[in-house]
């Protein structure tokens, strides 16, 4: 049977859920405008639950607190930025600056770790070594030696020769 604070949370819950779904699509997919879009999703999820959750001592997730921080520092950027979804995590130090940190502390207390979403390392950017076979020469583009014999003289410029070493 649910208490009154498991179903009064189920909400808070859904919506947590639907942000880590989303922020795990967005580390799968290379960065470009479709992360501007993922990014006004979540911000809308954060808004919401902020708006019933947020005021009061109430739990909040650090995953919201978190992704808060991340969008109110890319939401004014010009140009435009999306927001870097590797920060957000149950672990970000930018928690601990927050004016929710308390409801973090409340969530944390409730101990459910559901919502748990590690930082993630980005992906590399460096070159990504691959060994592939060396291309095929053709036959025809490949230099052999030359069979003609070496002239007396050699043109080079304007009337001026070079005249080969007796042998």
């Amino acid at each position: 049977m649910s208490t009154p604070v498991d179903n009064s949370l189920t909400n808070l819950k859904a919506s947590t859920g639907q942000i880590i779904a989303i922020i795990s699509a967005a580390w799968q997919i290379p960065p470009g405008p479709s992360h501007l879009a993922l990014g006004k999703q979540v911000a809308t999820l954060v808004a919401d639950v902020v708006k019933e959750y947020g005021s009061g001592d109430g739990p909040l997730p650090n995953l919201i607190i978190s992704c808060s921080k991340e969008l109110l520092r890319v939401r004014n950027m010009v140009p435009k930025v999306w927001p870097d979804w590797h920060s957000i995590g149950c672990d970000d130090p930018r928690i601990l600056r927050h004016a929710w940190y308390p409801t973090a502390l409340t969530w944390k207390a409730l101990g459910d770790p559901t919502f748990n979403l590690p930082i993630a390392a980005p992906p590399s950017t460096g070159p990504i070594p691959v060994n592939l076979p060396s291309p095929a020469i053709p036959a025809g583009n490949v230099a052999s030696p030359s069979t003609n014999p070496i002239p007396e003289s050699w043109d080079k410029g304007k009337g001026k020769a070079i005249f080969p070493d007796p042998v």
